[in-house]
């Protein structure tokens, strides 16, 4: 069975629209959450979201580009484009037939899609375009890609709520280990859309104040949105063709929790289950384990359980077991927070530096981990988990190590 690596990483989120970019301003605990400005929000109990620089987006594209391309497009295509010219793909040598893509997402062209349904029930609106509803399916960033790109692999979408990339991500390396690719395209995108930025706020999930995951104040999360899709590769083949390696994506799972739509098992029992079964398949031990990039949404249940799997798995030690959640500067975006969170732990365990979680100030009681808070750590890492947890008890997680 083939190992696989991670080569090339691109990232684009509130932070920033590149990996850099990204990846200093998480380290230096810079948030991106701010005044919600893509569409009205009065009225709602959060104004505020992790919202993505357009005009950055949009000067890598045409216009005529820009009107075909849904934000969610845009997003996963210049992420894209970005990881496969960090590795150096297209100089490996690999036949187009031996690469593909598998993109996790949940909203796809929704934005632009109610803007039609908008237009279609009240004409004063605005004009009802058919451009707004051509895009509506969460697959299309997986043609884009695929087509622009010229891959002609394996190609999926996976819709799997807030754990749709991370699964994205096991399911590229189930690809590659088993000889169905040479190498994928994979990760997860996602946009804004009031559908969800309202959802969230009926639900009273969503906190007025930049959130605290973790936090004994914690309020509920911030919504956000981006794309991060990363080159996953065969270890040996990306040796010998001397390319970087970030990490070695060791092993993952997907579980199904099976106990409510939105709320998570609230003893651990069932995220520890994902996160032991992730182990088995890295075939590395709980002791080896040295760094949990959490789903950590800040909400109160969702937190709560999510530590007490930490500490299910870890036992005492996982007391000590540095955790981050880096929602706290990204928002949730999504169904690309998992794809997202994994090329975060790639970096980290790259780098050696922990992303801090911030606006944490006392962690609360029945939260026993180590969070590492405000402020970056230095850790050399050889081996993290990335969780996520899902809407309709959908939970993944993903094993990294160093090579």
């Amino acid at each position: 069975m083939r190992r696989v690596a991670i080569t090339g990483i691109g990232l684009v989120t509130a932070l920033g629209t590149g990996r850099d970019e990204c990846w200093a301003n998480l380290v230096a605990g810079r948030c991106g959450v701010r005044p919600l400005t893509l569409f009205d929000s009065d009225g709602y109990r959060s104004r505020i979201a992790a919202q993505v620089d357009d005009a950055a987006v949009d000067a890598a594209f045409t216009p005529l580009q820009r009107r075909r391309w849904s934000r969610s497009d845009r997003f996963a295509l210049m992420a894209a484009r970005e990881a496969v010219a960090d590795a150096g793909l297209a100089e490996a040598g690999l036949a187009p037939d031996r690469i593909g893509v598998i993109v996790g997402a949940s909203t796809g062209d929704l934005f632009r899609n109610e803007r039609y349904v908008r237009a279609s029930h009240d004409p004063a609106s605005g004009r009802r375009r058919l451009s707004d509803a051509w895009n509506h399916f969460c697959s299309t960033s997986v043609d884009l890609i695929a087509g622009e790109l010229g891959f002609d692999g394996l190609r999926s979408c996976i819709v799997a709520a807030c754990a749709s990339s991370t699964m994205a991500v096991g399911t590229a390396l189930d690809a590659i280990r088993f000889g169905r690719v040479d190498a994928v395209v994979a990760g997860g995108t996602d946009a804004l859309a009031r559908l969800t930025f309202a959802g969230f706020n009926a639900l009273k999930v969503m906190d007025p104040q930049a959130c605290r995951p973790f936090d004994r104040g914690r309020n509920g999360m911030n919504i956000g949105e981006g794309a991060a899709l990363m080159v996953l590769e065969d270890l040996e083949a990306a040796r010998r063709r001397g390319a970087r390696i970030y990490a070695e994506v060791a092993g993952h799972s997907l579980t199904c929790e099976a106990f409510h739509p939105t709320a998570p098992e609230p003893d651990g029992t069932a995220i520890a289950d994902t996160m032991m079964r992730a182990l088995r398949d890295a075939r590395v031990t709980r002791d080896e384990i040295q760094h949990v990039n959490t789903h950590g949404t800040a909400t109160p249940h969702n937190d709560r359980a999510e530590a007490r799997g930490i500490r299910l798995v870890f036992g005492d030690a996982g007391r000590r077991l540095p955790v981050t959640s880096i929602k706290s500067m990204t928002g949730h975006t999504l169904g690309a927070s998992g794809g997202l969170e994994a090329a975060v732990a790639a970096l980290t365990v790259y780098h050696g530096v922990i992303p801090p979680t911030i606006h944490h100030d006392e962690t609360d009681p029945e939260c026993e981990v180590d969070v590492v808070a405000n402020e970056a750590r230095e850790v050399p890492l050889r081996c993290v988990v990335s969780t996520s947890l899902a809407f309709g008890g959908n939970d993944a997680a993903v094993v990294l190590r160093a090579v």
